[in-house]
């Protein structure tokens, strides 16, 4: 059920209910409902943030995402550092990863696209439906990449958002 509502949603832009928000928050809420991850180190660098105008059940599933993939990335002993920080009229989620990186061609190519991914037992859809949903919030995502050395996921989202 959970599968064919997460592929559903795949046709529409996601229904965006914003409330005021802490980024930080939300962060927090996300990794704890994802428990313990084992052989893995997690560093959370939560900055002071003004708070924002967010769907919060949105934001903590790409949050979840983004940590999950970071996950996959690694092998044993791999690092993920979350980090939290304002730029100008932005609050900014950063993930990164020692994981095994992505090549420029699946950066360009496949990254966002539906039911492309790098996982044996991947949908390919946890990506498009982040980016769908940061969007939605009038923000931006940026990725850095490289074969073998890991993988930086930058979340932008203004402070303040009007439809």
């Amino acid at each position: 059920d959970e599968m064919i509502g997460r592929l559903s949603a795949l046709r529409q832009r996601p229904d965006f209910e914003p409330v005021e928000a802490d980024l930080n928050q939300l962060v927090s809420e996300a990794l704890d409902r994802l428990g313990e991850m084992p052989n893995v180190e997690l560093t959370k660098e939560l900055q002071p943030l003004p708070r924002m105008l967010a769907d919060r059940e949105q934001i903590r599933s790409v949050v979840a995402n983004l940590a999950l993939n970071a996950r996959d990335a690694l092998g044993p002993g791999g690092r993920i550092c979350v980090r939290t920080e304002r730029a100008g009229d932005n609050v900014v989620l950063t993930v990164k990863d020692s994981g095994c990186g992505m090549s420029e061609a699946f950066l360009k190519e496949s990254l966002f696209r539906p039911f492309q991914s790098t996982k044996k037992n991947g949908l390919g859809i946890g990506m498009f439906q982040s980016r769908m949903i940061v969007e939605a919030h009038g923000g931006s995502i940026r990725v850095e990449s490289e074969t073998s050395k890991g993988s930086t996921f930058r979340v932008s989202l203004p402070v303040k958002y009007v439809e």
